[in-house]
């Protein structure tokens, strides 16, 4: 995952006010992140980044083509010199006649957090050029999205919640997401599952657990192996301890055994997985119970203490996640499967996966058990791990999100699986659909789940947008502490705080703020001057945020309508401006004064710019203001005036 990704020009319109013996209002547009004007083709399509086990010094990439002839990656440092890496063809699909054939390829020695660029194909059929960015060594800052199922609404809902996400968090390095990408395993539905993802899919981290739905309609999972590309680091007899042994002798139930462990190479194989990215260990589970899937074509007879294939293969990832845990070198670990240790919704209860995950997950402390299946909300805590301090735990944190159109209903909240098996859920909630961004900052990771879509009948009170859960986990000379929203961690001896709040705000676009937030900016009366009324202030100030790659321009320009008043008007050409720097740490430069058109001139009724940045600009913000002048003849009839001064930005 990448920590600086460029911006993908999320627009949002907001409003301004400027008031006065002339009163007008100011729409400002959202900056907009041009794209690499290149050739593509729409013969290469679900480009997706996956990461390997150390994404620090290689990436993977896997695409669909056309073309059976060949795939190559092209891969370049930003700006720098492309080499060709060549993709190996996977597997061959077919979509309204057409005939595809599936590339992976995976790009070793790259340098550390460093930004590159890549494109897919061959021959004449290139995607675009993309981008993306290396993994740092070690811990670096990052975000990361977390999705439960998708599966209903991937044309509707799943793509609206994706854009809701980025727009809150646009420099997410990735994402996590928990089972059931799609409801039954077809072209047409990973095809709208990709679409919904968007440039997300092709310029961060893509992290997915197959659910029971992956498997609906492709028991070997032949789709998802298609469209991903994983390490290979899932368990093998030289990673399972001691349950290697039951394979061991000259029994029915050992050769059987043995029969189950030879065939789950492939079963786990990029479904059960791990990859270490800036101090987070990511770790992916397979929580399919199917003996249909788990069970090999031959399987040899057995009569006695005979091993059942659900609850061994619940085993053998146990084995495997306790030792992988234990040779853990990262600050932080977080595991994703689909169906819930701990089942949120009426009816549901997977016994086998919580009495053997569940304790290697508090064994180690993990910190973030992430979970999908249920189509309801909760989070919670094994009441193990309560601290004794209300609002403060020790362990592990479950979670179950729902980010899809289908909805469950939640089990009673006195009477459920969590509370017959010693948990509690904190935040509990159904008929809404969440997203959540989760925040890794050296000693903290912080949670944040908002509300993407709500059902008509939903009891909850937030409304789409909204913050709708929140916690911190604090992890200091080994002390780890999960408090929620409002609540501090204990501090340590002789540690002091120094705490302040700053409000959030989606990095990367432009953003003004509003003096006391209604939006108005007071000109005052117009005083008669002469021949004229004259009215001063100054512009609310304006910030641009541009983070982009390797610095492109930008210029924001403002241009005003004429001002009216029940039914009476004057021309925007009577107001100007003086642009000036609030304040200058991405390069800007402001712009030219332009003058009102009092005496001559058209002042700002024509188009005219606030400010700007050249290529190769300095990454950061830039705050741009202007002292406004109003200038009219005295035969403009009295009353309180409203115009529209429309910001416009390109980059």
């Amino acid at each position: 995952m990448s920590s600086q990704q460029p911006k993908r020009g999320a627009r949002r319109a907001s409003r301004t006010v400027v008031a006065a013996a002339v009163i007008g209002s100011v729409v400002a547009g959202a900056l907009a992140s041009a794209g690499t004007a290149s050739a593509q083709t729409s013969n290469v399509s679900r480009v997706i980044l996956t990461p390997t086990a150390t994404p620090s010094d290689s990436q993977s990439f896997t695409w669909r083509s056309t073309t059976a002839g060949g795939g190559t990656v092209q891969l370049r440092p930003a700006g720098g010199t492309a080499t060709d890496i060549a993709a190996t063809a996977v597997d061959t699909s077919s979509l309204s006649g057409v005939d595809y054939t599936h590339y992976s390829a995976t790009a070793t020695g790259l340098s550390a957090d460093t930004a590159y660029e890549y494109r897919v194909g061959s021959g004449d059929e290139w995607s675009r050029w993309r981008p993306f960015r290396s993994a740092a060594k070690g811990a670096k800052p990052f975000e990361f999205f977390y999705y439960g199922d998708a599966q209903i609404g991937l044309d509707s809902t799943w793509p609206a919640v994706v854009a809701a996400a980025n727009a809150k968090a646009p420099n997410a390095a990735g994402s996590v997401h928990a089972g059931d990408l799609i409801d039954s395993s077809t072209q047409v539905q990973w095809t709208s599952w990709f679409n919904g993802m968007g440039e997300s899919a092709a310029t961060t981290q893509v992290l997915a657990a197959p659910g029971n739905h992956e498997y609906s309609g492709d028991s070997a999972l032949r789709n998802w192996k298609m469209n991903f590309e994983y390490p290979a680091n899932h368990p093998n007899l030289g990673t399972i301890g001691a349950l290697a042994d039951r394979a061991k002798g000259d029994t029915d139930a050992a050769r059987q055994t043995a029969a189950y462990f030879a065939h789950w190479d492939n079963v786990a194989r990029e479904t059960v997985y791990f990859s270490d990215f800036q101090d987070v260990r990511f770790i992916t589970l397979n929580a399919t119970q199917s003996t249909g899937y788990l069970r090999p074509a031959t399987l040899p007879a057995c009569s006695v203490a005979c091993p059942d294939a659900a609850s061994l293969w619940v085993e053998f990832q146990a084995a495997w996640l306790d030792h992988i845990l234990a040779h853990n070198p990262n600050k932080w670990s977080v595991v994703t499967f689909h169906q819930p240790v701990y089942s949120t919704s009426t009816g549901r209860d997977e016994p086998i996966l919580r009495a053997n995950w569940v304790p290697v997950f508090e064994k180690h402390n993990i910190d973030l058990v992430l979970m999908g299946h249920d189509h309801t909300y909760a989070r919670g805590f094994k009441n193990s791990d309560a601290s004794g301090t209300p609002g403060i735990t020790t362990g592990p944190v479950y979670a179950v999100s729902n980010s899809g159109a289908k909805h469950y209903t939640l089990a009673p909240a006195d009477d459920n699986v969590w509370t017959r098996n010693g948990a509690t859920q904190v935040r509990r909630g159904q008929g809404v659909t969440t997203y959540q961004v989760i925040s890794v900052n050296g000693d903290t990771v912080t949670y944040r789940s908002y509300v993407a879509e709500k059902t008509a009948t939903s009891p909850e009170p937030e409304k789409v947008g909204d913050l709708y859960d929140t916690f911190t986990i604090t992890k200091r000379g080994g002390i780890k502490h999960v408090t929620e929203a409002g609540v501090e961690p204990p501090a340590a001896d002789g540690e002091q705080r120094v705490k302040v709040t700053v409000p959030e705000r989606a990095p990367g676009e432009l953003v003004w703020s509003i003096d006391g937030g209604n939006g108005v900016v007071d000109l005052g009366t117009a005083k008669e001057s002469g021949d004229h009324f004259a009215a001063t202030g100054s512009l609310n100030p304006v910030r641009v945020t541009d983070t982009r790659l390797n610095g492109p321009q930008w210029s924001l320009s403002g241009q005003v309508g004429d001002f009216t008043s029940a039914g009476k008007t004057f021309s925007g050409k009577y107001l100007g401006w003086t642009p000036y720097l609030g304040g200058n740490d991405g390069g800007a430069v402001p712009g030219a004064e332009v003058v009102t058109g009092f005496a001559s001139g058209n002042g700002l009724s024509q188009s005219a710019t606030l400010g700007s940045a050249p290529v190769g600009h300095a990454g950061g913000s830039s705050v741009l203001r202007a002292g406004l002048d109003l200038k009219l003849p005295v035969t403009v009839a009295d009353g309180t005036y409203r115009a529209t001064l429309t910001l416009t930005a390109l980059g």
